[in-house]
């Protein structure tokens, strides 16, 4: 009965109505100051090589910028928000990777409208709102199956596989000229873009919003780094990253049963292998969801991300990678019962605030 009633309350927040309210940030492309009291003129329509220009060098970017990095099939656009910090550490956070989940958008949205007041963050952390735009909007058009096991928006056709299955061989930087995939497929344009601004904008730590239909798995996993090989760097600061975001939740009364908190800590996520001593070889899951034609078959951007990469494109370091696994996928519009809906704008904020008082700071710094 607890754990009935405990799941009829996720949901997801809605939509923050502060967005196309006056907006006080910086076009990238301009750096004049708007005023506040002005509406926002349009975010400026730039290549993701801009990431690594200039205005988003760490210490050169000294107020909050918003552009459009590219438009979907549909005409939507891909959003980033980058918020400078008091370090030269940088994070990214992402949102909306899948469309179905419309708990990891809210979320995001939340952190951005918290940011621009709160200029704390020890990051400098761009944020990637929605991911995959055209698909959130496919879930929002079928508002009685959000949730469900229809999944509706999660995958961009019936055709295409699991976005986030869709990263280079470990080990490998993306190519654009050579977009493919560990299974020789073509990426999907929004993840090329993800993959070009992970490589542009080179972050320390990367945090990936997801949700989840049963609470019992719901809460913040990490995925272990290695170097290019596949050998373990080791699992301590990562686990203890994830393990401190879940206790923050926890001790705000939010639900995070995945990661055991009463029982055993743990930040591993309930389908992965787990994590090995260091200096020992990493096995990966390359199975995700069981569709048809292999279509849940790949590699995942967190082990992509969390995987060295030494080749002559783009070498880089193990990047430190949380995933969130939210507890329930709908915004608390999607439910009729006012307390489901208190319970899931509550919920949302505590996930948010863990983002904004473990993640962001320098707790566990590389």
């Amino acid at each position: 009965m607890q754990y009935q009633l405990t799941a009829f309350l996720f949901g997801c927040f809605a939509m923050l109505s502060s967005f196309g309210q006056p907006n006080p940030f910086v076009s990238i492309a301009n750096r004049s100051l708007i005023n506040p009291r002005q509406t926002f003129p349009g975010p400026a329509v730039i290549s993701v090589d801009a990431i690594a220009a200039p205005a988003y060098r760490l210490g050169a970017a000294e107020r909050p910028s918003r552009v459009v990095l590219e438009t979907t099939k549909q005409g939507r656009p891909i959003e980033t928000f980058y918020f400078p910090g008091k370090s030269d550490k940088r994070a990214l956070v992402i949102g909306g990777m899948h469309g179905s989940e419309l708990s990891s958008i809210a979320i995001a949205k939340m952190l951005i409208a918290q940011l621009e007041e709160d200029t704390s963050n020890y990051y400098n952390v761009l944020v990637l709102p929605v991911l995959f735009p055209d698909n959130a909007a496919a879930a929002m058009q079928n508002p009685s199956l959000i949730g469900s096991a229809n999944n509706i928006g999660r995958y961009s056709n019936e055709q295409m596989p699991d976005p986030n299955r869709q990263m280079p061989p470990l080990g490998q930087s993306f190519d654009a000229n050579n977009p493919f995939d560990y299974a020789g497929r073509i990426i999907e344009k929004e993840n090329q873009i993800l993959l070009q601004v992970i490589q542009s904008f080179k972050p320390d730590r990367i945090l990936n919003i997801h949700a989840i239909r049963d609470p019992r798995n719901a809460g913040i996993f990490a995925d272990p780094r290695t170097d290019a090989n596949g050998q373990s760097l080791g699992f301590e600061t990562d686990s203890s990253l994830a393990v401190a975001m879940a206790d923050f939740i926890e001790n705000q009364g939010g639900c995070v049963l995945g990661n055991q908190l009463v029982v055993k800590p743990t930040a591993m996520y309930h389908s992965d292998h787990r994590a090995v001593p260091e200096g020992t070889f990493q096995k990966r899951n390359f199975e995700g969801s069981q569709l048809p034609n292999k279509r849940g078959y790949g590699v995942s951007l967190g082990s992509w991300a969390t995987t060295a990469v030494a080749d002559s494109n783009d070498g880089r370091n193990a990047i430190r990678l949380i995933t969130m696994e939210f507890p329930g996928c709908k915004r608390p519009e999607d439910y009729k019962d006012e307390q489901q809906q208190l319970w899931c704008k509550q919920e949302i904020s505590r996930y948010t605030a863990s983002i904004i008082n473990i993640f962001l700071q320098n707790i566990h710094e590389e």
